[in-house]
């Protein structure tokens, strides 16, 4: 078991309550992780932070062409290195994000061009946590998500962890509905990365075992707005469907359009021996650490930048309703929302154990 470490010593940026994050370094670089094996995922996380790169554009439309599956990233391990912070207060962050994330945000009806996601009700996923990169330029990006286990861990995919440009300057974000919003900033707590483990089997790409976690030193405090999700037994098979939270792309077109507030959607879930017939028609393969999610007809999937997210279902008798993260967001087609597309999840019950034993070992960070 390989332990990423990222410098501890910035401890202080939680939102509002804090003034400053450490100064970001003047001249950052800004080459990005190969996109020689890229597809959607790993592709969606340079897209974000550098919207224009006109190579990596014409790289997807000819992957689109020839249809292909988008791999996610690649295989280079992360070294340890200190994590530099643009120098500016998280809640002024997030409102610079306007400028750069969300001007691509056009309309909230939904319309033929758009997956059938829905605005989730205001903090009812206080599990899910968006993981923001932080650039020199364009402030806060989202990029992927993440669940929370407890105070101090995050489950999230491990393609999202393979850029060391990337992590070193990336921040959690618990709390939030509304990435743009001013008014959540009380609601909102950021944490840094400052340890990660990615799941030693994983080799990049849409291969298996793209699951990872994410230390922060300083413990989430639980409210109405942060809360930590259930994991599952192990090796339990989940059925019948699941919902999807998450800030992903909503378009079903190659013209990208990312939501501000939070979306769900219902996903049923496939028979895992459909799900293979159906991907092996494209040569592809799944892994019985997988998870298929439809609707087969489209209009539905997850997209770029869902990225280790959560799918859940409700569990548990008692006065409360708690839920159950089974899967977490991993693979797909592009463009989204595609017919004969599934969407394809790591199965946590896999890992269950996996995940139990690196929280439980992993005690004594410097």
């Amino acid at each position: 078991m390989k332990i990423r470490k990222l410098s501890s010593h910035r401890n202080n940026c939680e939102i509002v309550r804090n003034k400053l994050i450490n100064r970001i370094k003047k001249r950052q670089k800004s080459a990005l992780t190969t996109t020689e094996n890229c597809v959607w995922n790993c592709f969606e996380i340079q897209e974000r932070i550098m919207l224009t790169n006109w190579k990596i554009t014409w790289l997807i439309l000819i992957l689109v062409f020839i249809n292909i599956m988008v791999v996610l990233s690649t295989n280079a391990p992360l070294p340890v290195r200190k994590a530099r912070l643009a120098g500016m207060s998280p809640r002024a962050a997030i409102g610079f994000l306007e400028n750069h994330r969300f001007k691509m945000d056009k309309t909230n009806a939904w319309s033929p061009k758009l997956l059938a996601k829905h605005e989730a009700p205001p903090h009812s996923a206080p599990y899910i946590v968006s993981i923001q990169h932080m650039t020199p330029d364009n402030g806060l990006v989202h990029y992927c998500a993440g669940t929370i286990i407890n105070e101090h861990w995050i489950l999230t995919a491990a393609h999202c962890l393979t850029s060391d440009e990337t992590v070193e300057n990336s921040l959690i974000v618990a709390g939030c509905h509304d990435l743009r919003a001013s008014d959540e900033g009380d609601c909102v707590q950021v944490r840094p990365i400052d340890h990660y483990v990615r799941h030693e089997l994983y080799l990049g790409g849409i291969n298996p075992y793209d699951i990872a976690l994410i230390y922060t030193k300083r413990p989430l405090h639980f409210t109405e707005h942060v809360q930590p999700a259930h994991l599952p037994e192990q090796d339990t098979l989940p059925e019948g469907s699941g919902t999807l939270y998450g800030w992903g792309n909503i378009s079903m077109t190659l013209e990208p359009n990312y939501p501000h507030r939070l979306q769900e959607a219902e996903m049923p879930i496939l028979d895992m021996e459909l799900c293979e017939r159906i991907l092996a028609e494209s040569g592809l393969q799944l892994h019985e650490t997988n998870l298929c999610t439809g609707p087969l007809n489209g209009g539905v999937s997850i997209c770029t930048a869902d990225s280790g997210g959560p799918l859940v279902q409700s569990c548990c008798d008692g006065y409360d309703e708690e839920y159950i993260v089974i899967g977490i967001v991993s693979w797909g087609r592009m463009p989204c929302g595609q017919k004969n597309s599934p969407s394809v999840f790591v199965r946590v019950s896999a890992f269950t154990n996996w995940i139990s034993e690196i929280i439980s070992t992993a005690t004594n960070f410097e």
